[in-house]
């Protein structure tokens, strides 16, 4: 009976030790170093760096609420921000640079004050105040640090170059080492704050244990709806909106770009509230035929694992497990008890693709054929993750559609999930209503007919995949067309011709590093116009040595040489032969023109002489991407 009293008493003991353990480490200040591991730079603090860093780091504590509400903010937005980071090689410690600072000038994101956000080009007006859209703002601003980072190869001099002085990019670079940097008294305010961030957060991070883990939904194509009719769609309460938000000051969100709505949600909600979302935008297509898919049923966690932070998922008939805030593809294969490789396989990833909250990972090889025979990309849509919709492999998508694994899907396409398309059946596409079509510029191209919108688009469409030599597949015909009695494939036109073309175009040649932001702040052109011109959009990732339309101001036709021919004498015309002419039909010959890799709807209207809305008439385009391969008709 003593012993049992002793060993009980013990163990009240040391749970009581461990809770004021907990209590000590949780209010005490981190201990200022004199190294700092900062970006894979070592910053060096002096006697009086410390006590300057010393003094931020416990203004930081004095409002342990808010220093908790930070440090919760960050967790959340670190999933997307880590993507944007890892696109532009910018080391992960840059996040903690990210938050909004406050104090006597608040700055919002990177510290962006309204002089920096204009040398960057944010928008800043009564409707929108860009520079504090956490993902807009991170956009711009990684990409600035991406270029400033070209002139020293030490990140934390990058930063501080950034945070002082843009004009010191032009500079030549400080003799410095790459992986050492000092910080004295001359420093400017915001690099102490971060400084401060970083050990701050780093002690406290690992021992935060909030009430309720949320997680960020990027809501999309919201023009013209208000955070109220969102929340609406979405059934949940307005105050989730309310963090990450702050950047719209109107009543609703404005037209002419994507500004993604940060939603606040519980891991339970992610997938319900995804579901109302693609509902939403699948809503007003016809035929749509994903609705249901996948397929997902919740598994207790004792049938699976009694991991507490596993949640598991059958998902198109298949193991799934959900991925929770700080997963990545180590715990998710841990939790699956699969290897690594086996999970990047079964999900089609790469080593360096970002694990996403909320989303349900495939713990299980997926099936080679769909459930249901035909699928319609929707806009931004990659094979990928159409694959994922229906759990079939990738690699079955990509034999049944006759596509390569670099190349774009083009929205609208029928794409085929059970069976192999026949050669003799053309690609099909289906219009999409005009909202879910890719936007062009006002300012860029001249407006398509009304009559371009106005019938369901099915007509087939010449497949982008090239027969054997001394073969072609059926071409599609257009509606009141006959078979063309010759198919003309472009050629290569002459080299002046060319060099007049592409002056006239002003084409960019990708160079390692340039990402669609830089490309477009470079030539003061939008996103937008980028992305049309060039029949792109951002999903699709540019490649080095691809040419890139930076500008279409200059309208004037190239003109081909003409050649000198000697004059030859005039011989008076026979007399034609009596016909009924009533009776003959011209032997017209119809011209196609065949796209080729780099082309453009604008590019091939230039180079045979024709108008954009003539072109897209013509072969009833309903937006403005071809594909290479494709056969545009060019005149009947």
């Amino acid at each position: 009976m003593n012993v049992t009293k002793t060993l009980f008493w013990r163990i009240i003991f040391s749970i009581n030790l461990f809770a004021l353990t907990y209590q000590l480490t949780a209010q005490s200040i981190p201990e200022i170093p004199f190294d700092i591991d900062f970006a894979g730079v070592t910053v060096h603090l002096n006697e009086q760096s410390r006590v300057r860093l010393q003094r931020e780091v416990g203004q930081l504590y004095a409002d342990r609420p808010g220093l908790q509400r930070d440090i919760e903010s960050l967790r959340q937005l670190t999933p997307l921000l880590e993507s944007l980071l890892k696109a532009e090689q910018v080391p992960i410690d840059y996040r903690y640079a990210v938050l909004p600072f406050a104090g006597d000038e608040p700055t919002g994101y990177w510290g962006l004050t309204p002089n920096r956000a204009n040398a960057l080009k944010l928008v800043m007006n009564g409707v929108v105040d860009e520079r504090y859209h956490p993902i807009l703002a991170t956009e711009t601003v990684v990409a600035h640090l991406s270029r400033l980072h070209t002139v020293s190869d030490n990140y934390a001099l990058t930063l501080l170059r950034y945070l002082q002085d843009d004009t010191l990019a032009n500079r030549p670079a400080d003799k410095v080492s790459s992986t050492y940097l000092l910080l004295d008294a001359q420093s400017p305010l915001l690099i102490w704050r971060i400084m401060a961030r970083k050990l701050a957060f780093e002690h406290e991070e690992p021992i935060l244990r909030p009430t309720q883990t949320y997680l960020l939904y990027d809501y999309r194509n919201a023009a013209g709806s208000s955070l109220r009719t969102i929340s609406r769609q979405l059934q949940l309460d307005e105050e989730r909106f309310r963090p990450f938000n702050a950047w719209l000051k109107a009543g609703t969100i404005p037209a002419g770009k994507d500004y993604p709505v940060l939603v606040r949600v519980t891991t339970d909600e992610f997938l319900d509230v995804k579901s109302r979302d693609a509902i939403r935008r699948k809503s007003s297509v016809a035929g749509q035929t994903d609705v249901g898919f996948p397929v997902l049923t919740r598994l207790p966690r004792s049938t699976v694992s009694t991991h507490k932070s596993a949640v598991f998922y059958t998902i198109n008939d298949r193991l799934g497990v959900q991925a929770q805030p700080c997963d990545n593809v180590i715990t998710l294969a841990h939790y699956g008890k699969i290897k690594i490789s086996n999970l990047l396989s079964y999900n089609e990833l790469s080593e360096k693709d970002v694990v996403q909250p909320g989303q349900i990972y495939y713990l299980e090889r997926k099936d080679r054929r769909a459930k249901i025979p035909f699928h319609v990309v929707q806009k931004n849509q990659t094979l990928r993750e159409v694959a994922n919709v229906y759990g079939v492999r990738l690699k079955s998508l990509l034999q049944f559609n006759g596509i390569q694994p670099n190349q774009r899907v083009q929205t609208g396409r029928i794409v085929w999930l059970q069976k192999k398309r026949p050669r003799q059946q053309p690609v099909q596409y289906r219009q999409l209503p005009v909202n879910e079509v890719e936007p062009a510029t006002e300012d860029s191209v001249t407006t398509a007919s009304p009559a371009l919108t106005d019938s369901l688009s099915t007509q087939p469409v010449a497949d982008s995949v090239q027969t054997t030599a001394g073969q072609t597949e059926p071409v599609a015909v257009l509606p009141g067309e006959t078979l063309p009695e010759k198919v003309v494939e472009n050629k290569p036109l002459p080299d002046e011709l060319l060099d007049e073309l592409k002056e006239m175009l002003k084409l960019h040649v990708v160079q390692p590093g340039q990402t669609y932001y830089r490309i477009s702040q470079l030539y003061g052109v939008t996103l937008r116009q980028l992305y049309a011109w060039n029949n792109l959009s951002e999903r699709i990732p540019l490649e080095i040595g691809q040419e890139l339309i930076v500008d279409l101001t200059r309208k004037r036709p190239p003109v081909r040489p003409k050649a000198k021919v000697a004059a030859r004498p005039k011989v008076p015309p026979k007399p034609a032969p009596a016909t009924n002419v009533a009776a003959v039909s011209p032997a017209g010959r119809v011209v196609y023109h065949v796209v080729r890799a780099g082309q453009t709807v604008y590019r091939v209207a230039l180079i045979h002489k024709v108008s954009v809305p003539y072109l897209m008439r013509l072969n009833n385009l309903t937006s403005y991407t071809i594909e290479i391969g494709q056969r545009l008709l060019i005149r009947k």
